[in-house]
C-alpha cells in the first residue's frame, strides 16, 4: 500500500473512532453531583471518556454486549452502577477492579453464562448485587462472594437454566438483609448450602415445585427472620416433623406470593406453622386455593391451633371452586390465638357468626375491598363475636346506611377504631348509636355532603376527607385530630367547640384566605396543614403571612404548598415569595391621588382655555365639521346672491346706508346678503352663515377694529376661508374700512392675518373724490 494511502486510512480510522466516542459520551446526561443517566439510549458499549467525577452511572436497558477492563478504570469514585437489561455476555476479569467505592451493582437480565469471582475481589464496600435473569446454570466453580464482607442484598438465579445450588456458593457471606434466589427449575440442592449464612433477614425463593423446599428450610430455620415463597405450586407439598430436627427456630414471618394450594397441601402448611414455633405472622398474597375446603377427611382435626401465629394477612385470594366450598367450620378452632386478621380484595361477603365467636383473641380485623353489606355484617357482628376487637376496617365495601352500621356494631363493646371509608353513605342521619368506646372514625370518600350529631361524642380522631362538605360546626369535646382535606370548605372551621383539638389537616379545599384572628382562635393547634388551596394573595393576606416568622411551626406544609391563585400575575407563586405593587396595596390612596390630579388637570385646562380662547376654538371646530359635511361645491343654479357681506354691527351704518345704496340701486343692481335682512329666523346662526356664504358668488369682508373684535365675523371669515381653499377660487373680497395694525389683530384671527398678507384689498378712501373709484373697483371685483 502506498505511504500516502496508508496515512489517509489511519487518519480516517482515528476520526471515525473519535466521532463514535463523542456520540457515546453525548448519550449520557450528567448533573453536577456526578449522577449520569444513560438508560434506554440504544448504546452498544460503555461510553468512553468517563472520569472520576462520575458517582452514579445508569446504563440499563441498552444493547451493551461487552465490558472491558478499560471501560471503567477511571471511575474510581463510582458508587452505583446499573447495567441491567442489556445484552452483556462477557465481562473481562478486572473490569471492576478500580471500583473500590462501589456500593451498588446491577448486572441483571443480561446473557452472562459464566460468573467469575475475580469481578468482585476488590469490591469490599459493595452492599447490593443483582445477578438475576442471566443464563448461567450455577454460581461458578469457586465462591463468588467471599470478598464481599459488606454485602447486604444479593439476588441470584434465573427462571430456566439455574438448576443447582452447592455448598460453596454462599461461602463468606455472614449477614444478609435480603437474599433472593430465582430457581424455578431447581434440581439439586446440596445440604448446608445456605447454612453458612449466619443471619438472613428476608429470603425470597422462586420455586416452581416444592420438592427441595423442606431441605432448604432445614438449613435456614435457625438463621432466617422472614421466608417468602413465590410462584410455587404446592399441590405435592408434604411436611414431615421428622425431616426437621432443629428446634431452635428463628423464622417469624412466612409470605406466600402467587402460590397454589390444595386442601391437602394447606393442611401440610398448617403443620409447618405448628412445628416452626417462632412464626408470628403469615401472609398470602395473590394465591389460589384449588380445593373445596373439605378438611374433615384430613388430619386437620388433630391440629389444635396455628402455632404462635398472631397475624394473618390474605390479599387477592382466588378460589376457583368457591360455590362448592365447605363451611370451613373445621378450621374455626385453629383461630383462637390470632390477634390480627387482614382479608383484602377477596370477595368476602360474610364472616360466619360462629367463626367470629371463635376469634376470641382478635384485636384487629381488616376486611377492605370486599362485598360486606349491612345484612351480612349483622351476622358477622353477632352476640359474643370478636369480644376483644379494637380496630375494624370495612373500607370500600357495600355499606349504605350509617345509622344501621352503627347499630350493628353495638355488640363490639371494645371497638375504638372504625374505618368505613370509601362506602357510599351519601347522607348522614341526625342521630346514631355507636359502641361506647369509639375514639377513631374514618368517613373519608363516603360522598357525604354534611355532618350531623350522628357522630359519636367520644371521638378523638375524625377523618372526613374527600367528601362534599362545605362547612364544619360540630360539638366534639374530645376531638384531638381532624382530617378534612379535599372538601369544599371556604374558611377555616370554627374550633370553639373543639377545645382540645391539636391537629387539623384541611388542605385542598376552596379556602382563599385566612387571617391572624382566625389563627389566634385556634391557638391550641400544634399542627395545621392548609396547603393546596386557591389563595387570593391580597395585600392584607400577604402582609400577615409574610410577617409571621413562626408560621412554619404551625403550618407543617409551609411554604411549599401555599400558592397564589389570584391576582393573575402572581398565580402559581408561593405565598411567601409573592409581591404586589404599591397601587394594589394602597388603592384608596392611589384613587384619591388620581382624582386630585384629574381635578387639577381639569382646572388647569379651564384656565388655559380661558387664557387662550379654547372654548372659541372648540366652537370653531364644531362649525368646521358641520361645514365639512356639506357638498364641496355649490351648483351654479343654487347661487342666490352676488355677495354675502360680513361686517361688525358697529359698522352697519356704512354698510346699510352707503354700500347697499351704491350696489343694490346700481343698474344693473347687485343682490347682497345681509344677516339682518336675509338670515332665516329660527335657524342656527352657524348654519345661516354657512348657507349664505355657499349661496353667494362672493363674500365681502368689511374690515375694521370692530370686525376684529366680533366672533361672528371671525366665523364668517373662517367659513369663507374653507371655501377659498377647498374650492381653489377667489371668493373673498376684503374692504379695509379703517387702518388696522396687524400686530393688534388677536392670534386666533390667524386666517385674517394670512389673507391680509396674501390678498389685495380695497381701502375706503376718506377723500370723497376718490370714493367713486372705490365703488367701481368693488363692482368689478364682485362680477369677476
Amino acid at each position: 500500500m502506498p505511504r500516502a494511502l496508508w496515512t489517509a486510512w489511519v487518519w480516517a480510522v482515528i476520526i471515525l473512532s473519535t466521532e463514535g466516542a463523542s456520540h457515546q459520551a453525548s448519550s449520557l446526561s450528567c448533573d453536577p453531583t456526578g449522577v449520569c443517566d444513560g438508560h434506554s439510549r440504544s448504546l452498544n458499549s460503555i461510553p468512553s471518556g468517563l472520569t472520576d467525577g462520575v458517582k452514579t452511572l445508569d446504563l440499563s436497558n441498552n444493547e451493551i454486549t461487552y465490558v472491558s477492563n478499560r471501560d471503567l478504570q477511571r471511575c474510581v469514585n463510582l458508587k452505583t452502577l446499573r447495567l441491567g437489561a442489556n445484552e452483556i455476555h462477557t465481562v473481562e476479569e478486572d473490569s471492576f477492579f478500580h471500583l473500590r467505592n462501589l456500593e451498588y451493582l446491577d448486572l441483571s437480565y443480561n446473557r452472562l453464562s459464566n460468573l467469575s469471582s475475580s469481578w468482585f475481589r476488590s469490591l469490599y464496600v459493595l452492599k447490593f448485587l443483582n445477578l438475576l435473569g442471566n443464563v448461567y446454570k450455577t454460581l461458578g466453580e469457586t465462591s463468588l462472594f467471599s470478598h464481599l464482607p459488606n454485602l447486604r442484598t444479593l439476588k441470584v438465579g434465573n427462571s430456566n437454566s439455574f438448576t443447582e445450588i452447592h455448598e460453596k456458593d454462599f461461602t463468606g457471606l455472614i449477614f444478609l438483609e435480603e437474599l433472593e434466589i430465582s430457581a424455578q427449575n431447581l434440581q439439586i440442592y446440596v445440604p448446608k448450602s445456605l447454612k453458612s449464612i449466619q443471619n438472613i433477614s428476608h429470603l425470597i425463593l422462586h420455586l416452581k415445585q416444592p420438592v427441595l423446599l423442606v431441605d432448604i428450610l432445614v438449613d435456614i430455620v435457625s438463621s432466617l427472620d422472614c421466608l417468602e415463597l413465590r410462584d410455587t405450586n404446592l399441590h405435592t407439598f408434604h411436611f414431615s416433623e421428622a425431616s426437621i430436627s432443629e428446634m431452635n427456630t428463628s423464622v417469624k414471618k412466612l409470605i406466600f406470593r402467587n402460590v397454589q394450594f390444595t386442601d391437602e397441601s394447606f393442611v401440610e402448611v398448617v403443620k409447618l406453622f405448628n412445628y416452626v414455633s417462632g412464626i408470628l405472622e403469615v401472609e398470602f398474597d395473590d394465591c389460589t386455593h384449588d380445593g373445596i375446603g373439605d378438611f374433615r377427611a384430613l388430619s386437620l382435626d388433630r391440629i389444635r391451633h396455628l402455632g404462635n401465629v398472631e397475624t394473618l394477612t390474605i390479599r387477592k385470594l382466588h378460589i376457583p371452586q368457591f360455590f362448592l366450598f365447605h363451611d370451613l367450620s373445621s378450621i374455626y378452632p385453629l383461630t383462637g390465638k390470632v390477634k390480627r386478621v387482614t382479608i383484602e380484595n377477596s370477595k368476602v361477603f360474610l364472616v360466619p357468626c360462629l367463626l367470629s365467636q371463635h376469634l376470641k383473641s382478635l384485636e384487629y380485623l381488616d376486611l377492605s375491598e370486599n362485598l360486606m353489606s349491612e345484612e351480612t355484617l349483622k351476622n358477622s357482628a353477632c352476640k359474643d363475636a370478636w369480644p376483644f376487637l379494637q380496630t375494624l376496617v370495612l373500607r370500600q365495601n357495600r355499606l349504605k346506611s350509617l345509622e344501621k352500621t352503627g347499630e350493628l356494631l353495638l355488640t363490639l363493646e371494645n371497638l375504638n377504631n372504625l374505618d368505613i371509608s370509601k362506602n357510599n353513605f351519601l347522607s348522614m342521619p341526625e342521630t346514631c348509636r355507636w359502641p361506647g368506646k369509639m375514639k377513631q372514625l374514618n368517613l373519608s370518600s363516603t360522598r357525604v355532603h354534611s355532618l350531623t350529631q350522628c357522630l359519636p361524642q367520644t371521638l378523638e380522631i375524625l377523618d372526613v376527607s374527600n367528601n362534599n362538605l362545605d362547612s364544619f360546626s360540630l360539638i366534639l369535646p374530645q376531638l384531638r385530630e381532624l382530617y378534612i382535606s379535599r372538601n369544599r370548605l371556604k374558611t377555616l372551621p370554627d374550633t370553639s367547640f373543639l377545645p382540645v383539638l391539636s391537629v387539623m389537616r384541611i388542605s385542598r379545599n376552596i379556602i382563599n384566605t385566612f387571617s391572624k384572628e382566625q389563627l389566634d382562635s385556634i391557638q391550641q393547634l400544634k399542627t395545621l396543614e392548609a396547603g393546596g388551596n386557591n389563595f387570593i394573595c391580597s395585600c392584607d393576606f400577604l402582609s400577615f403571612t409574610q410577617g409571621q416568622q413562626a408560621l412554619g411551626r404551625v403550618l407543617v406544609d409551609w411554604p411549599t404548598e401555599y400558592r397564589c391563585d389570584s391576582p393573575s400575575h402572581v398565580r402559581g407563586q408561593r405565598v411567601q415569595d409573592a409581591r404586589l405593587s404599591l397601587s394594589e396595596c394602597h388603592r384608596a390612596a392611589v384613587v384619591s391621588a388620581a382624582c386630585c390630579a384629574l381635578f387639577l388637570l381639569l382646572l388647569l385646562t379651564g384656565v388655559l382655555c380661558h387664557r387662550f380662547h379654547g372654548l372659541w376654538y372648540m366652537k370653531m371646530m364644531w362649525a368646521w365639521l358641520q361645514a365639512k359635511r356639506k357638498p364641496r361645491k355649490t351648483p351654479r343654479r343654487d347661487i342666490c346672491y352676488d355677495a354675502f357681506v360680513s361686517y361688525s354691527e358697529q359698522d352697519s351704518y356704512w354698510v346699510e346706508n352707503l354700500m347697499v345704496q351704491e350696489l343694490e340701486h346700481f343698474n344693473p343692481p347687485f343682490k347682497l346678503c345681509l344677516h339682518k335682512r336675509d338670515f332665516i329666523p329660527g335657524k342656527w346662526i352657524i348654519d345661516n352663515i354657512i348657507d349664505s356664504i355657499e349661496k353667494s358668488h362672493k363674500t365681502i369682508f368689511v374690515l375694521s377694529e370692530n370686525f376684529v373684535k366680533s366672533e361672528w365675523c371671525k366665523y364668517e371669515l373662517d367659513f369663507s376661508h374653507f371655501r377659498l381653499f377647498d374650492e381653489n377660487n377667489d371668493a373673498a373680497i376684503l374692504i379695509l374700512l379703517e387702518a388696522i395694525d396687524k400686530k393688534a389683530i388677536p392670534q386666533r384671527f390667524c386666517k385674517l392675518r394670512k389673507i391680509m398678507n396674501t390678498k389685495t384689498y380695497l381701502e375706503w378712501p376718506v377723500d370723497e373724490t376718490q370714493q367713486e373709484g372705490f365703488w367701481l373697483n368693488l363692482r368689478a371685483a364682485i362680477r369677476s
